[in-house]
């Protein structure tokens, strides 16, 4: 099937936004204790993506928001309860996420001929050096010599649309599963144990626009806060890295720590 993966993840269009929204549950796993809901989150991506020299290239941005597990509100700081610290919380504002990937990436495509859709499954099993890992103030935050997590997707879609090779994929659910470390933020030093992330979530319809996502946090940071999340980066930009959480927290790291008070994301403007 020609170019799934972008017609999945992106649009025919490479001018066009796409936008996927995602809503879950975030638990975390100590060896000898019950596994502990300790945030509920919400999250957008919106991305691009053209094909070049053989390759699917793409760039986007991103927002996952750790909320209160009972309310559901934003939090701005959080009380761990294994340290006993009030902790500014520093929520996943990624910019830019970038790929260059064959233009055929095999999934593992299952169909459900009783209720004509197709499960599309992504695996991405992830082992590199800890951002941190090189300076020792950091020790609190995450000691870990390498990073270690999964990122685990199931899309369901029309199976229609997904054999069509012309046709977008228009219509399609996720969900989400993460496992990781304790992100830095949440201080757990030499903890042993790792956050799951359980959420599910969809593609938006083509030409929306972050007014057209579920949730009012989203709505409201982007609009009033964080605007230029609303719209993905104009290209591909070689010269830049891509932001995770934790080489966020390492840029951010003196803000975070000799400005408690500070609401994260930081206001950014287009």
């Amino acid at each position: 099937m020609n170019n799934l993966l972008l017609r999945l993840r992106y649009s025919n269009d490479p001018e066009a936004d796409t936008f996927y929204e995602w809503e879950g549950s975030i638990f975390a796993f100590i060896p000898g204790e019950a596994p502990k809901k300790v945030f509920h989150c919400v999250g957008m991506n919106v991305g691009k993506a053209d094909i070049k020299d053989n390759k699917i290239i793409a760039t986007s941005r991103e927002l996952t928001y750790y909320l209160d597990p009972k309310t559901h509100e934003k939090l701005t700081h959080w009380d761990n309860p294994w340290t006993g610290e009030r902790l500014p919380v520093v929520h996943i504002a990624n910019d830019p996420v970038q790929m260059a990937l064959p233009t055929f990436v095999p999934l593992d495509v299952r169909n459900n001929p009783f209720s004509n859709t197709t499960k599309l499954m992504i695996e991405i099993p992830l082992f590199y050096p800890n951002p941190l890992a090189d300076d020792p103030k950091f020790a609190p935050y995450d000691p870990s010599k390498m990073y270690q997590a999964g990122e685990l997707f199931t899309f369901t879609c029309p199976t229609a649309q997904v054999q069509d090779d012309q046709a977008s994929i228009d219509h399609a659910e996720v969900h989400w599963t993460r496992v990781s470390h304790f992100s830095p933020f949440m201080k757990m030093g030499e903890k042993q144990g790792y956050l799951v992330y359980h959420c599910t979530g969809h593609k938006l319809p083509k030409r929306s626009t972050y007014k057209d996502l579920i949730s009012p946090i989203l709505r409201n940071e982007i609009e009033n806060r964080v605007r230029v999340y609303s719209h993905a980066p104009d290209t591909y930009d070689t010269n830049a890295k891509n932001v995770s959480s934790w080489t966020y927290f390492k840029e951010h790291f003196d803000q975070y720590k000799n400005e408690p008070e500070t609401e994260w994301p930081p206001t950014v403007g287009n």
